[in-house]
């Protein structure tokens, strides 16, 4: 028996020419996304308005539905989610509650090559690209547990530019009103400070935010901290979001600052940062570190964390504090998955 596709990795024209393949009108697509995506369908059986027929050829040839967790972590703020990939090995996806709306965060691979010193999911390397499906699988799911989605963030295990192409058309799929329909400005792209890929965004990709994860105002602390990005320098990686904001008419991107004790929270760090940023559109990010088991590294206390924040303002940059949710439920970036693996 051939082995099923994932539905999702279907584009809605990729699937006006399956149907066409067999026998059916356009029109069908149209019903089964519906069915797909507003209405978080499980299984081809509930979509009622198509004959049977057409739901049991659906069924021959694809999968749909929700993943079913592997493991989940909840506290009042956020629903982490170990999630089966059919592609196999497993990912985390995040729901963050935002008050009135909810964020959802997902990865793109299966751990990550980047190696970032404080981060749990490149301690044990990259393993392989997600799909198209498997990206927007875990935004399906999320839906399904917990309700609407407003936003979405790529910003989960992997780097989003190592897998370029997949992320791009996963966006498409998530904006593309005869699917799930957002908008794409309530979508963020993260990397770690690709140079190539942001330029590439910046002429091609679509219109989303763009998120750089800076964490260093020098480039020595930068090298050491990010190595997976230290062949291109701060003036490199400075002048691609340059390019990024000119393309987008003025959109800032926000650089994403990791607080680390005594390593990056000094006013001289401010200074140089602000040498750095001030020169173009932008928002600086503050995020006190989460704690990752086997790491060395700790956050800056509150005091410390406002005092830089303050000397940061008075620089002139456009900074906020962002308090990392979910600290309680092993919400930081790969930090669940390792959790499930040492257990086996």
């Amino acid at each position: 028996m051939a082995e099923k596709t994932l539905f999702y990795e279907l584009s809605y024209d990729q699937l006006e020419m399956w149907l066409a393949d067999q026998g059916e009108p356009a029109y069908r697509a149209g019903q089964i996304c519906e069915w797909a995506y507003q209405r978080g369908a499980s299984s081809f059986d509930e979509m009622t308005n198509l004959s049977k027929s057409v739901r049991e050829v659906l069924a021959a040839n694809f999968t749909i539905g929700p993943a079913e967790p592997i493991e989940t972590n909840a506290d009042k703020e956020a629903e982490k989610m170990l999630l089966p990939m059919p592609g196999g090995a497993e990912v985390e996806c995040v729901r963050m509650g935002m008050g009135s709306y909810a964020s959802a965060c997902l990865s793109t691979q299966v751990g990550c090559s980047m190696r970032c010193a404080f981060c749990a999911t490149g301690m044990g390397g990259c393993e392989r690209n997600l799909t198209v499906g498997e990206i927007v699988l875990q935004l399906v799911t999320m839906r399904a547990r917990t309700g609407d989605i407003r936003n979405v963030v790529y910003m989960g295990m992997g780097e989003a530019f190592h897998n370029y192409q997949a992320v791009v058309d996963s966006i498409n799929r998530i904006t593309d009103k005869r699917e799930m329909g957002l908008s794409p400005g309530r979508i963020t792209v993260s990397t770690a400070g690709v140079v190539p890929a942001i330029h590439r965004y910046a002429k091609e990709g679509p219109h989303t935010e763009l998120t750089v994860s800076l964490n260093a105002s020098d480039q020595a602390t930068r090298d050491r901290l990010m190595p997976g990005v230290s062949r291109w320098d701060l003036g490199d990686l400075l002048s691609a979001c340059a390019a990024f904001t000119e393309s987008r008419s003025g959109q800032p991107v926000t650089f994403a600052y990791v607080l680390l004790e005594g390593i990056n929270d000094t006013f001289e760090d401010a200074e140089r940062l602000s040498k750095l940023l001030r020169p173009q559109p932008h928002h600086l990010n503050l995020i006190p570190y989460n704690k990752v088991p086997g790491k060395d590294f700790k956050s800056p206390n509150p005091f410390r964390v406002d005092t830089f924040y303050k000397a940061c303002c008075k620089q002139g940059l456009n900074t906020s504090v962002r308090h990392s949710k979910g600290r309680r439920i092993a919400a930081a970036c790969g930090q669940l998955r390792r959790r499930v693996q040492e257990a086996d």
